[in-house]
């Protein structure tokens, strides 16, 4: 079960703001909090999130505040970051102010248990957990990636992060590969050689046999591939 932990700190803004409307000091230091929250619900862990800053506001003429939390400053609330607030004067926007928050975040990490090689295939058996508390390094993974190998060789201890791991390619340069040709409701199927490596989605260039063509074909499997004809204006 994951569980959040926040801290709203005391706010302290200008006086002119405490005259445009009621309880906007706890109201935008909670909303923060709770949008910072919802982002982590993304995420494995848990999380410990808190103000940092108290937000500042230019002058504005006086009426009804509202305040409607736009985006976050990172994809993941971990370490120091802002939420976005889009500020409206009687339902009019007139300008945006941030919310500085810092976090935590407790959880488990993966390191190597054995030495491996470039382009090991990353399974459980070759890593172990361990518990962390903090922030984590950049990029360090949280859950272990499916369908994926090691970019470079790791030894013993290292923790496992973003820059480590690619996608398994389903197609290899000089591969034969079967592709579909469609065009509207007319498919054909045929051979091709990879001229380009690709994972499951992504677009490799493709020698059609024969016609020594180039196209461009988005992988679907092992060894298979599409081409959307219409799109590559070849003639079937």
């Amino acid at each position: 079960m994951r569980i959040f932990h926040s801290c709203l700190t005391s706010l302290i803004l200008p006086a002119a703001l405490w005259a445009q409307g009621t309880g906007t000091i706890e109201h935008l230091g909670a909303q923060a909090l709770v949008f910072a929250e919802n982002a982590a619900r993304n995420f494995p862990g848990q999380y410990t999130i808190q103000i940092s800053r108290p937000p500042t506001l230019p002058p504005l003429k006086p009426g009804k505040l509202t305040f409607e939390a736009d985006r976050l400053s990172k994809q993941e609330p971990i370490g120091r970051f802002f939420v976005v607030f889009r500020v409206s004067v009687d339902g009019i926007s007139t300008t945006t102010v941030r919310v500085e928050l810092e976090s935590t975040w407790s959880g488990a990490l993966y390191q190597a248990k054995n030495a491996l090689q470039r382009k090991a295939v990353i399974t459980e058996a070759d890593f172990e957990t361990i518990a962390f508390d903090g922030i984590p390094p950049v990029g360090a993974l949280k859950e272990l990636p499916k369908d994926s190998r090691l970019r470079q060789p790791m030894n013993v201890g290292k923790l496992l992060t973003q820059m480590d791991v690619e996608t398994i390619p389903l197609i290899n340069s000089t591969d034969k590969v079967r592709v579909t040709l469609q065009n509207g409701a007319l498919k054909i199927t045929g051979c091709a050689t990879a001229r380009s490596n690709g994972a499951k989605g992504d677009r490799v260039r493709l020698e059609m046999d024969g016609s020594k063509k180039i196209v461009q074909a988005q992988v679907t499997g092992l060894g298979e591939a599409f081409v959307d004809v219409s799109n590559n204006r070849i003639d079937l």
